[in-house]
């Protein structure tokens, strides 16, 4: 592979299109400085992929354009092609020569194409990955570059060693891995969250759906076993309800009788009554007047031994009072004396005080005044104090601001140092932060480009999932729906099928016979079925038909007449019941009857709504030829009249036949129609078959659904993996980007905070040394005018010494005058309290005295009213006493005619009390059994509502089935002695019943050879003593405690269960997906890792070894030179040391080299990594410039030696160089700002012809003429 050509258009300076054709071998591009030779390197670096305009000498992408001359406006549009020809091999491509293109507008947007097909900026990357050729590969040295490869940190010079080994794609593969690796290790880590949720879920769930699916099984039993045990309770309270209504009807009849007679008993015992309560009247008015009397003698007494009494005690008190206030007025005579004593005492001490007072004044005014000469010295001192401490202050300012300053003078001079260091290590890093900023902008613009078509295919996968989703919950809806209808109708078809199969509703003897007797192989050939199963009739007429034919339905048809008579004889040997025999010789043939109109009112003639075989339509004119079908009984009544010979039947089957007889009523309540029964089958049997249609293609739906859903399921997720991985990717270039972004912008700023601070230091250098000088003469004054302030505060504190003292005598002496002042205040203040005393005690004696004499007098009152009122208290008792015998007699007479009247009210009330008797046995029964019968009220309510309430049947309207009861029963059994046998064995289970319950639902899903067997078990019952309803009522009562002990249950549970368990499935899925996809991407990077550090390893080696070689082929024997790994146990991610000793020195740092050196070292590692891997061209700037002419000369040599490998396109002012050029191109600026190219062919191995196509072949062709 080689570069066959170069077109630039609108790059740079070059504003016309240009066309570089370059041959094998040399091609040289010279001309002076400034025309524009490195603009043609940097052309092949833009369309390479070169993403930062500063690499490229510009301020912003847009730069490249052209940007006008003088005579020239400015281009909108830049554009670049690269073509490369015999690329099949090193591309791995079907092209022989691919064209790369790369176009930049004004506005800054930017196009790459391959081959003139639009691609990304990364499939140009990955398309010459690995093969040398690359905007930063060592198959482009622009000026500096060179230099660059050598005085890089050892980590950066890697690029150029891994594109050599050839592992920059794999490293690009590793690095995508390991961002595929962090964003599944992300998605395991949220999934695996989302099944340890969904796990504890369902762990929950499970035991609520346990529980839900027991309920649902018991609570099924229940229903049937409570509702037919309900019904039979609720059919004997009703029949008990009504014997008691019959009993109150009788019990209040008896009642109403005595009623009757009870007024006449009850008025002779009022009459009686009220004769001996106007007695009572009176007999209690003279008890109540005795009473009175008695009470006032007593009262009289009383008072009269009060007041003798109450006399005594006041004569006590009167001598105690006079006895008081002789001892109290001695009192009062001592208490006067004391007083005047204290007042004359009083008097003396408030003298003394005064002239304490008057003492005391003068030595506070004393103290006062020298306190306040005190305060001036004070004061004084004070201020001469603060001034020498301001002094002292300013001194240690003066003196530390000296040492500072001379101290920030030392410190910006190294600080500056350091600054000046600083910011050349800043701008070499600021450009490279502003080159990886752009390269990041570059790549994010790309991507974000991808993303609105990824969103709008997911999107639109999402919506299309979502309506598929939705169609699949409709059809399994309407296949759950088609089910349950199939499920209901062939459940019922069965029963009816079953029914008739065992001869439901047929008498024991018809039963007996269809089951064949006691010899089925004799009998059951001859059967032919029943008579009704040969007939069919309407609906609206079956009832009316069954009627008119009840004893002829139940018919058994057989053979001929031997055959019955054989039956007849085995049911009265076997005493199997009765039965109708019709042997088929017997038939009548039909005659055919003549139509006759139908009477006016009538619904039809029995005959034409039959429809019946031939065989049996002679039978049917006899049976029903003269039976009219009338729609009720008022209208078989009014057409008797004018049809006396017809049989009527109403549509309800009330029979009016010739003869008057009229049969009707209720038959219980059962629909036992065999008609109906038998239309009802028919019907079913085409509505069950329709129904399996429509179930299967309900399901035939479900699973198109389920299969298109999986399908977009798979699509969705796929684009959700698609899309999320693009967010990743673009989330990860925002990062790198805004990093990139603060890195530039942190560089940025500590550039200008250096160039600031800089600035800042050279102005504090000068003002610090102006400030010292002015600082140095202020402390000097402030020491002296210290040393005078010191001297006169040493003279004010003396003198403020001798006030004190002279204050502190003052104040003594003021003390003592203060305290004996005190004294005689406290003394005078003593005095004046004990008199308080004496006054109040004085005064309250005087009261005293006069309170006893008033006592005194009051007594001697209360003793003289007291001794009248006892001497008219005398009088009036002898008078009440008098009385009290009168009223004595007047009570003894009207007792002994109470008595009398005693008695009569006693064989009043006998009477009465025998009529009360029987009324209250007879009320007493009433409302026993009123009570017993609102108990049965209560009872029936609650029974109902009960039911209603939990089953919602209305027992009222309830129709038992016994099919269902006695199935039901029987698994209870069996599942009762099952759970039995278990604990026998010493089986213990947490779930109560679990597992019986298990096997009960299982059992009810067995095939229809088990129903069989579970209809001889039902028919045996019914046929015996009916179902056990002792054991009903013990297992319902259980099964209602096994509800409740359940406590709520959630039977949501169930289908909740059955949705996360679906969506457990599906994450479980997606969790191994991921941990397989982690698996496999963890063995592709430690694959990655073993194979480049394997490559790198191979390569490293073998450059050391040429770099050695070249090393000493360039400066001679005696040079040495090395590459050294700085971490050998870490080749892949270690930088590489790069060793050169030029004969006759000794070992130094590259950087210390001279810059001739420095290319011809740099050259060797260059041709040494050529050696290794040769790139398809080299592109070389001015790499000759720094070289001598013996160094060109060994350059040159060098070259030689790689012109058969590669492709070689020099920049270059050296004539030397130009000489060793087999094409030459000249670049020159004939219009200022517009370069152009010249070119020649320096060889002879062109020959001449028209048909040269390059520039470089035309200017050789123009030169050889």
């Amino acid at each position: 592979m080689y570069l066959k050509s170069l077109d630039i258009h609108g790059f740079k300076s070059f504003a016309d299109k240009t066309r570089f054709e370059f041959a094998e071998g040399v091609t040289g591009i010279v001309g002076p400085n400034g025309c524009g030779k490195s603009n043609v390197v940097d052309a092949v670096r833009w369309v390479l992929g070169e993403t930062s305009a500063k690499a490229l000498r510009g301020g912003e992408m847009a730069d490249v354009i052209f940007n006008g001359s003088e005579k020239r406006k400015k281009l909108g549009m830049a554009e670049v092609t690269l073509t490369l020809a015999d690329c099949e091999d090193a591309l791995k491509t079907d092209y022989n020569e691919v064209s790369i293109t790369r176009r930049v507008y004004a506005d800054g947007k930017s196009e790459f194409l391959i081959n003139n097909t639009r691609c990304r900026l990364r499939d140009i990357g990955d398309l010459f990955m690995d093969t040398g050729i690359g905007r930063s590969s060592y198959s482009i040295m622009e000026q500096g570059k060179i230099d660059m490869l050598l005085s890089a940190k050892p980590e950066d010079r890697r690029q150029v060693f891994e594109e050599a080994a050839g592992i920059t794609k794999s490293k690009k593969e590793k690095k995508d891995a390991l961002r595929k690796l962090e964003y599944t290790e992300g998605n395991l880590l949220r999934v695996s969250d989302v099944l340890a949720e969904q796990e504890r879920r369902m762990n929950s769930l499970k035991r609520q759906v346990s529980k839900a699916r027991r309920y649902q099984a018991l609570a099924k039993d229940v229903r049937i076993l409570d509702t037919h045990l309900s019904h039979r309770v609720w059919e004997r309270l009703t029949a008990e309800r009504a014997e008691l209504l019959t009993s109150l009807t009788s019990l209040f009849k008896g009642r109403d009788s005595i009623e009757q007679d009870l007024p006449k008993f009850e008025s002779a015992v009022v009459e009686a009554r009220d004769k001996a309560q106007a007695l009572d009247s009176q007999l209690s008015g003279l008890r109540q007047r005795l009473s009175d009397k008695k009470n006032a003698i007593s009262a009289a007494e009383n008072r009269v031994a009060f007041n003798n009494e109450r006399k005594g005690e006041l004569a006590e008190r009167l001598e105690q009072n006079e006895k008081d206030i002789e001892a109290t007025q001695s009192n009062l005579a001592e208490q006067e004396q004391s007083l005047q004593k204290s007042q004359a005492d009083l008097q003396g001490l408030e003298k003394r005080i005064q002239d304490k007072e008057s003492q005391a004044h003068e030595r506070q005014n004393s103290a006062n005044g020298l306190a306040q000469e005190r305060l001036e010295i004070e004061n004084q001192l004070r201020r001469a104090r603060a001034e020498a401490n301001s002094t002292q202050q300013i001194i240690a300012s003066s003196q530390a601001k000296i040492e500072s300053a001379l101290s920030q003078m030392e410190g910006n001079k190294e600080r500056m140092k350091h600054l000046e260091e600083e910011a050349e290590r800043l701008r070499i890093e600021q450009i490279k932060a502003v080159a990886e900023r752009d390269q990041f902008e570059t790549l994010l613009e790309e991507h974000q480009k991808t993303l609105p078509g990824l969103e709008e295919a997911r999107e639109k996968t999402q919506r299309e999932f979502e309506e598929v989703r939705g169609s699949l919950d409709l059809a399994r809806k309407a296949a759950s729906e088609a089910h349950r209808f199939y499920s209901q109708k062939s459940s019922r078809l069965d029963v009816l099928m079953q029914l008739v199969e065992s001869g439901e509703g047929l008498e024991k003897g018809t039963q007996a016979v269809l089951r064949g007797l006691n010899d089925p192989d004799l009998i059951k050939p001859g059967l032919s079925g029943l008579l009704g199963a040969q007939l069919k009739a309407p609906d609206d007429y079956a009832v009316a038909v069954e009627s008119v034919l009840s004893q002829f339905l139940q018919a058994i048809i057989v053979r001929d007449e031997d055959l019955a008579d054989s039956i007849i004889d085995r049911l009265i040997d076997g005493k199997k019941g009765s039965a109708a025999i019709l042997p088929e010789s017997f038939l009548p043939v039909a005659e055919g009857s003549q139509i006759e109109a139908l009477p006016e009112g009538a619904s039809s003639w029995a005959l034409d709504v039959v429809t019946v075989d031939l065989k049996f339509a002679g039978l049917m004119e006899r049976l029903l030829a003269r039976v009219l079908i009338v729609p009720d009984r008022n209208t078989a009544l009014k057409l008797r009249k004018d049809y006396p010979d017809l049989s009527f039947v109403t549509r309800n089957g009330e029979i009016l036949t010739p003869e008057g007889v009229i049969r009707g009523g209720s038959s219980g309540g059962k629909d036992s129609s065999l008609l109906k029964r038998r239309n009802e089958i028919e019907a079913l049997v085409i509505e069950v078959k329709k129904l399996a249609n429509e179930e299967k293609v309900a399901e035939q739906e479900i699973l198109d659904c389920e299969t298109r859903t999986k399908e977009l399921r798979e699509e969705l997720e796929q684009a959700k993996d698609r899309l999320q991985r693009y967010r990743v990717e673009d989330s990860t270039f925002q990062g790198q980007l805004k990093l990139a972004k603060r890195e530039a912008d942190t560089i940025e700023s500590k550039v200008a905070n250096n160039k600031w601070e800089r600035e800042e230091l050279g102005g504090r250098e000068k003002t610090a040394t102006d400030s010292r000088s002015a600082l140095e003469n202020e402390l000097t004054r402030a020491r002296e005018r210290l040393i005078a302030l010191e001297e006169d505060a040493r003279k004010i504190s003396v003198r403020a010494e001798e006030a004190i003292k002279r204050e502190n005598e003052a104040r003594e002496q003021l003390s003592e005058a203060r305290t004996a002042l005190a004294v005689e205040k406290q003394a005078r203040d003593s005095a004046a309290r004990e008199q308080d005393p004496m006054t109040r005690r004085i005064r309250e004696l005087a009261d005293l005295n006069e309170r006893r004499k008033s006592e005194i007098s009051t007594a001697r009152e209360r003793i003289t009213k007291g001794d009248g009122e006892n001497k008219t208290l005398d009088a009036e008792m002898e008078s009440y006493r008098g009385e009290v015998a009168n009223l004595n007699d007047e009570l003894s007479q009207a007792d002994e005619q109470r008595k009398g009247f005693a008695r009569g009210i006693e064989e009043a009330e006998a009477g009465f009390s025998e009529v009360r008797s029987k009324q209250n046995k007879i009320l007493n029964q009433i409302s026993k059994e009123e009570v017993s019968c609102t108990k049965l009220d209560l009872r029936l309510e609650n029974l109902v509502e009960s039911s209603m309430e939990r089953h919602q049947v209305d027992l009222a309207h309830f129709r038992p089935d016994a099919h269902i009861l006695i199935t039901c029963i029987n698994d209870r059994k069996e599942a009762e002695k099952k759970g039995r046998s278990r604990k026998s064995l010493g089986v213990q289970s947490q779930c109560d019943g679990e597992e019986v319950l298990a096997e009960r639902i299982e059992g009810n899903a067995k095939n229809n050879s088990d129903e069989g067997a579970d209809h001889k078990a039902v028919m045996e019952i019914l046929e015996g003593e009916g179902p056990d309803w002792e054991f009903v009522e013990a297992i319902v009562a259980d099964l209602k405690r096994r509800l409740d002990s359940m406590g709520p249950v959630n039977l949501d549970a169930i289908e909740e269960f059955d949705e996360l368990e679906e969506r457990h499935n599906f994450t479980k899925n997606q969790h191994d997906d991921l941990v397989n996809s982690k698996k496999k991407l963890l063995e592709i990077i430690e694959r990655i890792n073993i194979e480049s550090e394997r490559l790198f390893a191979e390569t490293f080696h073998a450059v050391s070894k040429n770099f050695k070689s070249m090393f000493k082929r360039l400066f001679g024997d005696k040079a040495t030179a090395d590459l050294i790994l700085q971490d050998e146990s870490d080749p892949l991610e270690c930088g590489i040391e790069v060793i050169a000793k030029p004969p006759g020195k000794k070992l130094q740092s590259i950087s210390l080299m001279s810059g001739g050196e420095r290319s011809m070292t740099a050259v060797a590692l260059l041709f040494s990594i050529y050696m290794v891997k040769p790139s398809p061209f080299c592109v070389l700037d001015e790499l000759d410039a720094p070289l001598d002419e013996s160094n060109i000369g060994r350059f040159l040599k060098v070259l030689d030696a790689f012109i058969d490998q590669s492709q070689f396109i020099i920049v270059t002012h050296s004539k030397r160089t130009m000489e060793r050029a087999d094409v030459m191109y000249g670049v020159t600026m004939e219009e200022f700002g517009v370069s152009k190219p010249v070119g020649m062919r320096l060889t002879n191995s062109v020959e001449k012809s028209s048909d040269a196509r390059s520039a470089a072949q035309k200017a050789a062709l123009r030169l050889d003429s």
